[in-house]
């Protein structure tokens, strides 16, 4: 697999149902977590709203620490795949998470743009250059004792450049619509 885009910093997982849900994460829904670490944000999603979640992580450890954990829940509606978030095709996501640098949000852009235009994009901390967040939400976390920023975007709202319009030419992307699970 390339280079690590990020380090491995969980989000809270108090703040993270309550983004979800005011981003409107709802039953079947198709979620993807690029750079899903331990699992928390698609079982999460899968666990408290019955959306249908994909968790991408780089590190093949943190991909089976996370089927083990969402297996010992009895949870069927999650899956997760050892890829790079840089090339993965996003075709009938309904909402896209990220925790990761705006650095790393700029390469993945490409990526992020392959996600259908009602699709929605839940970036925590950090803002995806040239992009206008449709909202802002500030979240307390009993966890964590402070405020956090996630920032939700729609990908039809995006100005595309003629570079980002070409898309990710002449690099096998993986298909997210193979591991998405079936409805319950």
């Amino acid at each position: 697999m390339g280079r690590r885009l990020n380090p491995f910093v969980p989000s809270p997982l108090d703040v993270v149902v309550k983004a979800l849900g005011e981003a409107g994460l709802e039953r079947d829904r198709v979620l993807v977590d690029l750079g899903s670490g331990d699992g928390r944000v698609p079982i999460a999603a899968a666990r408290h709203f019955g959306a249908r979640a994909v968790g991408v992580e780089v590190n093949g450890r943190l991909v089976e620490h996370s089927l083990r954990i969402s297996r010992s829940m009895g949870l069927r509606n999650v899956a997760f795949v050892e890829g790079d978030a840089r090339y993965v095709d996003l075709n009938g996501v309904d909402f896209v998470y990220a925790y990761l640098t705006t650095e790393a949000l700029e390469v993945l852009k490409p990526a992020l743009l392959t996600a259908g235009r009602d699709a929605v994009v839940i970036t925590h901390g950090y803002k995806i250059r040239g992009w206008t967040p449709r909202e802002v939400l500030r979240i307390w976390s009993d966890t964590s004792y402070r405020y956090h920023t996630f920032y939700v975007y729609r990908v039809g709202d995006v100005k595309r450049s003629p570079e980002e319009r070409s898309g990710q030419s002449g690099i096998r992307a993986l298909r997210i619509d193979e591991f998405v699970p079936e409805p319950l």
